[in-house]
């Protein structure tokens, strides 16, 4: 059930989200953040995709026992998506003033995509030294070389827009960093259940179930 869970959460996030962008005219994609969106008339759909993507790492959390550190980093996403989408963010061009709500959105976000980019790239290095992860190592290996490229150049747009030029693809860097996260997340919850030890001190595993 939670491998469901976690692939409706994402599907519900992906759809909100791409809707958000095509409905919404008032803001430029390339340039605004996907929570700014919620600030335009069908801002909900902000709202309703960063609770699916709270939903669906928590039910991929649940799965990943035995994950140590990475699957706390993997809650602690799930809990700052959460409290991203109780606290929206402001309207465009409120750097300098930003209200409450506003700053406690951009803590949580922040806070929340550096746990996740740690948590994909530790969960990626222990899965695939794991047999049960054999067939989508490869994947998740692209997919977090991908993500972590991308943080990093989403952290410079990101100063830019705060303190350089301002010309730097904002929204679009974050949109790219978005979507490759939720395709590694996507492509975990379709693995296995949970693994654990064959004995106490055997670095093997066996997989303890791969049902939905």
């Amino acid at each position: 059930m939670s491998k469901k869970f976690s692939l409706t959460g994402f599907a519900i996030a992906i759809l909100s989200f791409v809707v958000s962008d095509v409905i919404n005219q008032g803001y430029d994609p390339v340039d605004e953040t996907i929570s700014r969106y919620v600030n335009l008339p069908y801002g909900w759909l902000v709202i309703v995709g960063l609770l699916g993507f709270a939903v669906g790492t928590a039910a991929l959390a649940a799965r990943t026992a035995g994950s140590g550190w990475s699957r706390g980093l993997l809650w602690s996403w799930a809990g700052c998506a959460l409290i991203a989408a109780i606290f929206p963010a402001d309207p465009p061009g409120n750097w300098s003033n930003p209200s409450l709500s506003e700053s406690v959105h951009g803590v949580a976000a922040w806070v929340g995509l550096l746990a996740l980019a740690i948590a994909i790239v530790g969960l990626t290095l222990r899965w695939r030294r794991e047999p049960a992860w054999a067939s989508k190592a490869r994947g998740l290996t692209v997919l977090a070389w991908a993500s972590s490229v991308a943080f990093l150049l989403f952290v410079v747009a990101m100063a830019d827009a705060m303190a350089f030029t301002h010309t730097a693809p904002l929204g679009l860097a974050e949109r790219v960093l978005l979507g490759l996260n939720l395709c590694w997340l996507a492509l975990a919850a379709t693995g296995p259940t949970r693994t654990r030890p064959l004995a106490t001190g055997s670095p093997s595993h066996v997989t303890v179930g791969n049902r939905a």
